[in-house]
């Protein structure tokens, strides 16, 4: 348990989004004994902290984004026994956490990345000085990179949080008793109304970049339920055809076009409940009762 505990951290700082899937793949070794786990956890954050292996925006995001999301998570999953109650429920704590990151941190957090971009930047200059083509397209892409991360790093973070646990919570179900019906995910209706109210935030000049990041987060939550509808109408077509189902998670990788079109498709069955998930629950209860 101690091991997985520093390697959790250590994984974290390189990649937040791969420390949570690590942390909450192996759930299940220490479940019964999460408060010495995280204790563990946050030892060697704090020595990686005292060390300088990671600044003060990387220390709270272990601690905040890292430990304490997948506290709120375990805690909300054996107390509901639903894994999509938890996944929001950390879904609403990074918001907040991501706001206060961005308030606190904003300077550091573009000074890092101006040092990062600037070495990236002079890797490329010397790599590809003798081709003025390659050279012109990757310094395009390092600017439109900086401009990405640096005005919408507050929805990234959720993105990245929500995928992760998201993620962690498959092979979590699969090691615990507790199964997740992941056909069946159905997120509240009122996600609708914060859909209309980023869509309003992005409308008006002067918030549209507040706008942009809400409907990067709430876009995360919205390509979980669609790939529950692929799950729900092609599940079994794609457990017979491993390939295909390569094919399709690779398409989705690679194009985001594909993504954007499966958030859709979650998001329309927010409003139109094509599945009928509700009506088909009450009655599998009443041929039980």
């Amino acid at each position: 348990m101690y091991l997985i505990a520093v390697l959790s951290a250590f994984i974290a700082v390189f990649s937040p989004f791969w420390g949570l899937i690590f942390i909450l793949s192996f759930g299940e070794k220490y479940k019964d004994r999460k408060g010495v786990f995280f204790a563990a956890f946050s030892v060697v954050v704090i020595i990686f902290f005292f060390l300088k292996i990671v600044d003060v925006m990387g220390f709270f995001d272990l601690i905040i984004g890292i430990a304490l999301s997948s506290i709120l998570y375990f805690w909300s999953l054996f107390r509901t026994l639903d894994y999509l109650r938890s996944i929001i429920a950390v879904f609403f704590l990074n918001i907040g956490y991501a706001v206060l990151r961005y308030l606190i941190f904003s300077k550091l957090f573009i000074t890092n990345l101006n040092l990062v971009l600037q070495q990236y930047t002079e890797f490329v200059k010397t790599n590809f000085e003798n081709n003025t083509e390659y050279l012109s397209l990757a310094l395009e892409i390092l600017r439109t990179l900086e401009k990405i991360l640096s005005k919408y790093y507050v929805g990234l973070w959720v993105i990245t949080i929500v995928l992760a646990v998201y993620f962690g919570s498959l092979i979590f179900s699969k090691k615990n008793e507790l199964k997740w019906k992941h056909k069946l995910i159905q997120l509240p209706f009122f996600f609708i109304y914060l859909l209309i109210g980023s869509l309003a935030l992005f409308l008006i000049p002067n918030t549209r970049t507040v706008g942009i990041n809400c409907l990067m987060m709430l876009s995360s939550l919205f390509l979980i339920q669609g790939i529950s509808i692929i799950d729900f109408y092609w599940g079994n077509f794609f457990k017979k055809s491993k390939f295909l189902l390569f094919l399709l998670i690779f398409s989705m990788v690679l194009n985001y076009f594909i993504l954007m079109l499966i958030a859709l498709m979650g998001l329309v069955d927010i409003w139109f409940n094509f599945r009928k998930i509700i009506i088909m629950e009450e009655i599998d209860e009443n041929n039980l009762n």
